[in-house]
């Protein structure tokens, strides 16, 4: 893959879990957006480091099953969303939720840290993935991500 300068390297999203009334997982396997952490190509060191810029967002919210109602869609239904609550619906092919106007979410400053990766070295990522750089030039960077097992 390539990326110029200021490109992404990879944007991770987070989520946890839609929490019920006993501050457990939703029975429906629904989650809340947690925010995304983004990897970016800041350009190349004089002793040929890779400079990199780590972005952290996070997203508080007090979404909970008593504030989203679920809806369900089984095959035999129209493909029409349907419920008490008005929102964004979004979900699976069969558990569709619904932000309800009582979701409150909140979006802190977002986290940032510049940092470079020595020449033949790789970075790995949150998601336990590794970003091999082939070739980092003054204008772009050329590098591939790889499971760490590989």
């Amino acid at each position: 893959m390539r990326t110029p300068v200021g490109g992404t390297i990879a944007t991770i999203m987070k989520d946890r879990d839609l929490p019920n009334a006993f501050g457990r997982a939703d029975i429906y396997a629904r989650t809340v957006d947690a925010g995304f952490v983004r990897i970016i190509y800041r350009g190349r060191d004089a002793d040929g480091s890779v400079l990199v810029e780590q972005i952290n967002v996070d997203v508080k919210s007090n979404a909970s099953t008593m504030t989203r109602a679920p809806v369900i869609y089984t095959g035999t239904q129209p493909a029409v969303a349907s419920s008490r609550e008005r929102g964004v619906a979004y979900g699976t092919s069969r558990t569709v939720s619904v932000a309800s106007p009582a979701d409150q979410v909140a979006m802190p400053l977002p986290g940032a840290a510049q940092f470079s990766v020595p020449k033949q070295r790789s970075l790995t990522l949150p998601t336990g993935q590794a970003v091999e750089f082939i070739s980092a030039e003054a204008h772009q960077l050329v590098f591939r991500i790889v499971d760490q097992g590989m």
